[in-house]
C-alpha cells in the first residue's frame, strides 16, 4: 500500500482517490498508513477523495465527511445506481454526539466519502 500511494504522489496530482486503501490491512499498519496520508496531505495540499466503510477513519483523517446510504433505484433507468447524501459535515465542527447518533442511524451499506 505504501509503494502505491508513493507512486501516486509520483506526477505531483492536485487530486487523489483512494478507495478503501486500508480497508484489508491489520489496525498496527492501518494506523501507519493513516499517518502517512495526513502527512503526505500536509506535505503537498493535495485534495484526497477517500472512500471508506470506517466512520471513524472518516472523521480522523477528513477534513469534510459525506456520509451515502439508502441506495437509489430510479425506475426509469433501471441499469442506473446511486445512493443518497444521508450527512455533509464539516469535520471540526462535529461533536461526538453527532458523530454516535450517525453511525446508528446509517445502514450497514452505507459508506463515507472522507475529504
Amino acid at each position: 500500500q505504501r509503494l502505491a500511494i508513493a507512486q501516486s504522489f509520483i506526477m505531483k496530482p492536485r487530486v487523489l482517490l483512494l478507495d478503501e486503501p486500508f480497508g484489508a490491512l491489520d489496525p498496527g499498519i492501518r494506523g501507519d498508513m493513516h499517518e502517512l496520508i495526513l502527512s503526505l496531505w500536509r506535505e503537498t495540499g493535495t485534495t484526497i477523495f477517500m472512500v471508506t466503510h470506517d466512520l471513524n477513519e472518516g472523521f480522523y483523517l477528513g477534513t469534510r465527511l459525506l456520509v451515502f446510504d439508502k441506495v437509489r433505484h430510479d425506475p426509469q433507468q433501471p441499469e442506473a445506481f446511486g445512493a443518497t447524501i444521508t450527512y455533509d459535515l464539516p469535520i471540526g465542527q462535529t461533536d461526538r454526539q453527532l458523530y454516535e447518533s450517525i453511525e446508528s442511524s446509517v445502514s450497514q451499506t452505507a459508506r463515507a466519502l472522507s475529504v
